[in-house]
């Protein structure tokens, strides 16, 4: 196996929610007073990639190779996210729709977050935009390792639109990992590996699974067998992660020392896990180093990546 964390000839095609995240930060002096809410007296602004753009800037963070699909809006935010993009040298295929680009603005004082401003509309493509996504990954996924499907959500992600890639994505003998949400897993039936926190398998199991590795395996056997997945790795906060598989379970425990922010570390543990998978390492071995990554990004304020060189000097400890 190589040690070497050279990423530069992994391919990764990804399609999911499309989002911008900004960031103000300020100090909070003083409370309000027209009402009993601090003032933020900002002092810097920051605009970031988020959601499916953020797996995609961590892929390309690692050294990797992306091609990106989603849809943006017609407004200034969806201009922000192309300007983005081509500045990080992340491939492209967005379908520009009528709902407005999802944005989330977050105020932040000293390093706690005050509050979280989202514009966004849950969306649907229209069906001539739907198959112009369909036409096109059709043509090019072959030329990837792996296919991620990073569902927030938002509309994007139909059922129809999932079936389609989990099924094309196997026809051309390419690995599915989605990064789940909601309830409805009917549309993930069959993908190779679905990455979701504990709330999450909670949500879709349908009672609340404690924290602890027998039940996460048992509630998770249950989800593989009902649709017909290949394994589940199952993020558990300060429990670290476990991969089940009918096969196997393995736990690791976290490698976060400190936590200043979870926003964005499903981002990081599902395109380190994608990118060393497709890098031709074992499912364990990708699975701790994706476990590092994430102790690396909830170290960070905000939506956050790493570069390799974070990644192996981390990995020396």
């Amino acid at each position: 196996m190589k040690n070497n964390l050279d990423f530069t000839q992994c391919k990764i095609l990804i399609i999911g929610d499309i989002m911008l995240d900004k960031y103000y930060f300020g100090k909070v002096e003083r409370i309000s007073p027209e009402a009993p809410v601090p003032v933020v007296n900002i002092k810097k602004e920051e605009t970031r990639l988020g959601g499916a753009s953020n797996v995609a800037h961590n892929i390309i963070s690692l050294g990797g190779q992306v091609l990106l699909y989603g849809a943006i809006g017609h407004d200034f935010f969806g201009k922000e996210i192309e300007r983005m993009a081509r500045q990080k040298n992340i491939g492209t295929a967005f379908v520009k729709s009528s709902f407005p680009t999802i944005t989330k603005a977050r105020i932040i004082g000293g390093k706690q977050q005050i509050v979280r401003l989202d514009f966004e509309e849950k969306m649907s493509l229209l069906p001539v935009d739907e198959e112009e996504i369909k036409q096109k990954i059709s043509e090019s996924l072959n030329q990837f390792d792996i296919l991620i499907i990073s569902d927030y959500g938002k509309g994007l992600i139909s059922d129809s639109l999932c079936q389609f890639l989990i099924s094309e994505a196997h026809a051309n003998h390419r690995p599915v990992i989605i990064d789940p949400k909601g309830k409805n897993w009917n549309k993930y039936t069959g993908a190779d590996l679905i990455t979701p926190n504990v709330k999450e398998l909670s949500d879709i199991v349908g009672y609340a699974v404690d924290n602890e590795d027998e039940a996460i395996e048992a509630a998770a056997l249950e989800i593989i067998g009902l649709y017909h997945l290949t394994s589940l790795l199952v993020t558990r906060s300060e429990r670290g992660m476990s991969l089940v598989s009918p096969h196997e379970s393995i736990h690791i425990p976290t490698h976060a020392e400190e936590v200043f922010d979870v926003s964005g570390a499903g981002d990081t543990v599902i395109a380190t896990l994608s990118i060393c998978l497709a890098d031709g390492m074992e499912i364990q071995k990708a699975m701790q180093i994706a476990n590092v990554a994430a102790g690396i990004v909830v170290k960070k304020i905000g939506t956050a990546t790493l570069s390799c060189e974070e990644l192996k000097e981390s990995l020396k400890k």
